[in-house]
């Protein structure tokens, strides 16, 4: 089993424009995060999986600079791009983050891997109310760290729910966790040694500038002291500097 971790990134984001290429503590956002994903044990290539728009040429130097893997395709069809680089370099099975999720942690990556191989399932992922679960049984994750591990051929499905990619309002996967008829899906919880992470209504997803402030001061406050610090000092900063909730969510005018 081949396994890579593609970072889904794009430069011409209208809510907050280059965001992944933002600088913290003097390199892009994008960095610190495959530092992050590179730490983890069962990954075997990171692909910054980008458009082939040319706003998006700064990712796939970044990519060259750093020595992972890149792969640029469609801009509006995520999940075509995806198949195009789980082909380009041999993936069995996909590790789908999301580049404005720089605080994802190798730990919950790795422990969400087991959770798929030991499940056999066809698609798992860090469970968040963006779900379609009932809320009251699962313990769900906060949103903004998350992780989806599916097969490439749950991957490659996507063309055969045309109306998925037609409708922007739908993540690229919907087409299988809304479908647990034909897709074996199973969701990772908050619970155990994760427990700390069921706060459903926090959010660490990059999509305004305050966001951004949010995660800057997190790694500002932790990075120099642990270059892979975990997601339990995360929320330990949050409740010594609880400003810092302040910071999530949109951006209100």
């Amino acid at each position: 089993m081949r396994i890579g971790a593609l970072i889904i990134a794009r430069l011409n984001s209208t809510r907050l424009p280059g965001k992944n290429m933002m600088p913290i503590l003097g390199r892009p956002m994008i960095e610190l995060m495959a530092e992050r994903v590179s730490a983890g044990r069962l990954i075997d290539k990171i692909i910054i999986a980008t458009s082939n728009d040319a706003s998006d040429d700064p990712l796939e130097a970044l990519a060259n600079r750093l020595g992972t893997g890149c792969y640029r395709g469609s801009l509006e069809n995520v999940m075509e791009r995806i198949c195009g680089a789980v082909s380009a370099y041999d993936v069995d099975t996909v590790v789908e983050l999301l580049g404005d999720n720089p605080l994802v942690h190798c730990d919950l990556i790795h422990d969400c891997i087991r959770f798929f191989i030991d499940g056999r399932y066809d698609y798992a992922a860090t469970v968040t109310k963006e779900y379609p679960v009932p809320s009251a049984k699962f313990g769900l994750f906060s949103v903004g760290v998350r992780v989806q591990v599916y097969s490439r051929e749950a991957a490659r499905g996507w063309a055969s729910y045309p109306e998925y990619v037609k409708n922007s309002a739908k993540h690229p996967c919907a087409y299988i966790y809304e479908h647990p008829n034909r897709f074996n899906v199973g969701y990772f919880e908050a619970r155990g040694k994760w427990e700390f992470m069921n706060k459903p209504d926090l959010t660490f997803a990059v999509n305004y500038r305050k966001n951004f402030d949010l995660v800057q001061r997190i790694f500002e406050n932790n990075y120099p002291k642990d270059r892979n610090f975990s997601l339990r000092k995360v929320y330990e900063q949050l409740e010594q500097d609880r400003g810092l909730y302040d910071l999530m969510g949109r951006e209100t005018f």
